[in-house]
């Protein structure tokens, strides 16, 4: 622990100056100064073993108290002994439980480089422009409860192979002939990419990690206490391995980036073919604090929670902002009633094309609650959390199950289309069916206006069900996609949608022209797209607000870091 030399007071690192302060009698000494960090620890050690042992255990470990919330057992490090009463992972307002331990050193920390002040600047300016989100979340009694903690990382150096061989076609014409020509570019690449990072903690999401980032080592010092004075750390519990491959795939794409040139692409070669032929000769990885500015916020009934964090370095910030209902229905409203106002006075609509608007509005709908919830589905299953599941054996089964079963479906399925690509292929059918519908049925029914509704409908009833067989067909197991949402899950709430469609094309045919009815479907449709977003927004706030945290043990002390 860090203590001022001069009184013994609580040292305090202040952001960006390289320098450590004294909170009582002022004094400032630089964290570099080897000498006054001999100093600093020589008021905090006792010498009672050998002088071997003891600089053993000073070069591998460091002193600091763990602070455990009683509520949800989340643990933070400090090397100051100051009382911590709220925790930031569950929010509760508690006084944390103490003890001392000694924790393994990082190998390098990034020491921080904006204050309290400037978090808060950059957090309410994203808060602001998020006209629904909650009023809680401006606060200020919110944003006092920013705290900066040092979060572990693995930093990751790959150093990729002296030479690979890239294999590349082009295809051109010439005379009247199409030549393909096929070349073998061998790259000189060597050297290595370094400080890709991941976080190393498990509580810490790897979604918001991955948005504040990316993380400048080139700023980074060998690790020294003195640096987390009035600071906190997390504690790191993901193996070194979990995320090597992801780092591999990085250092590839910026392999590929750098060495593209104009004469490779006279050849036909892309970034992506040398992504491809990548190779690599070594992966290390080293565990480094870096800074990040965290907060929590429970909500109105207190069983979910909301996080922000803000990266200490560059305050790059990510915030998990749910809507608000009642601002969301306010500001609809204000925005609704002078558009019908204007289209009333201004514009007439005649019933046929209202429920054609009402249709394509309903499709619309369908196709984001469907791609949302694939989204929600991964986040309430943790599949994508990659950090997470490396230290829960059962989430990790689970995954390797839904990905053995996209592995077995990519070797014995032909590629799907994608659902905007089979709702343009049905447009294009449009013109055929009303053609071969109307010349086939005109004659036989002898009213060529019941003809064209009918050959409409058949239209409606084919692009519905196109729809449906589309997303049935990725209940997990899109092989581009990774894992996606059974249609089971998803039925429950993209029928709504789905009715309104087939409610507006039945009208179009049992009732051709009773404006009524067409009124009535529309009014119907209508209501079942306002049910889908609010839907939409409680998929959104599912997205954005957690399960209030429950951790278990991680291991032994020694053990961590």
């Amino acid at each position: 622990m860090v203590k001022c030399p001069h009184c013994g007071g609580e040292m305090e690192y202040l952001p960006g100056t390289e320098i450590i302060k004294c909170e009582y009698c002022g004094s400032e000494f630089s964290p570099l100064d080897t000498e006054k960090e001999k100093q600093l620890n020589a008021t905090e050690h006792k010498v009672t073993e050998t002088r071997k042992n003891k600089e053993t255990k000073e070069d591998e470990t460091y002193d600091a108290h763990i602070f455990t919330c009683p509520q949800c057992g989340g643990s933070i490090l400090s090397t100051d002994e100051t009382a911590v009463t709220f925790c930031s992972f569950c929010g509760s307002q508690v006084t944390l439980q103490s003890r001392l331990v000694k924790m393994k050193k990082p190998e390098r920390i990034l020491p921080f480089k904006i204050g309290t002040e400037e978090c808060k600047k950059a957090y309410l300016s994203k808060v602001r422009k998020a006209i629904f989100a909650p009023s809680s979340m401006q606060k200020e009694l919110q944003v006092q409860k920013f705290r900066g903690i040092y979060m572990p990382y693995w930093v990751y150096s790959v150093e990729a192979e002296d030479g690979i061989v890239v294999k590349s076609t082009k295809v051109r014409t010439s005379g009247g002939y199409q030549i393909t020509e096929r070349y073998q570019t061998t790259i000189q690449t060597g050297g290595s990419v370094d400080g890709i990072s991941f976080d190393a903690a498990a509580a810490f999401s790897d979604e918001l990690s991955q948005s504040i980032a990316p993380f400048d080592m080139v700023e980074s010092k060998p690790f020294n206490p003195s640096y987390m004075s009035s600071f906190y750390a997390d504690k790191g519990d993901v193996g070194e391995r979990t995320y090597e491959d992801e780092a591999i795939k990085i250092a590839a794409q910026k392999i590929g980036a750098t060495m593209l040139d104009g004469k490779m692409k006279e050849v036909g070669v892309t970034a992506a073919d040398i992504e491809r032929s990548f190779a690599t000769s070594n992966v290390k990885g080293a565990v480094a604090y870096l800074p990040v500015w965290f907060m929590s916020v429970k909500n109105k009934k207190g069983d979910k929670i909301s996080y922000a964090a803000v990266n200490g370095q560059s305050g790059k910030t990510a915030v998990d902002l749910p809507v608000d209902f009642v601002k969301y229905l306010i500001g609809s409203l204000i925005i609704a009633v002078p558009i019908f106002l204007l289209l009333t006075l201004a514009v007439t609509i005649l019933p046929t094309t209202l429920s054609i608007i009402v249709m394509i509005l309903c499709g619309v709908a369908a196709l984001i609650t469907n791609t949302q919830l694939n989204t929600v589905y991964l986040r309430e299953k943790q599949y994508d959390d990659i950090g997470l599941a490396s230290t829960n054996a059962e989430l990790q089964a689970a995954i390797n199950k839904e990905k053995g079963k996209l592995k077995k479906t990519k070797t014995t399925t032909k590629p799907k289309q994608s659902v905007g690509s089979n709702i343009l292929g049905s447009f294009f059918m449009l013109p055929v069916i009303m053609v071969a519908g109307f010349g086939g049925l005109s004659d036989m029914l002898s009213d060529d206006d019941l003809a064209i509704k009918i050959s409409f409908f058949v239209w409606v009833a084919i692009l519905i069900v196109r729809l449906v067989m589309n997303l049935a067909s990725r209940n997990s197991s899109n092989p581009s996609l990774s894992i996606k949402a059974p249609f089971s899950y998803k039925l429950k709430t993209i029928w709504k949608p789905l009715a309104g469609i087939l409610i507006c094309g039945l009208i179009m045919i049992i009732f051709p022209v009773d404006d009524l009815y067409y009124y009535l479907s529309d009014i119907v449709a209508i209501i079942l797209a306002g049910w889908t977003v609010l839907d939409l927004i409680k998929g959104h706030n599912e997205l954005t607000t957690r399960k209030l945290p429950q951790f278990g043990r991680r291991g032994g002390d020694e053990h961590e870091y």
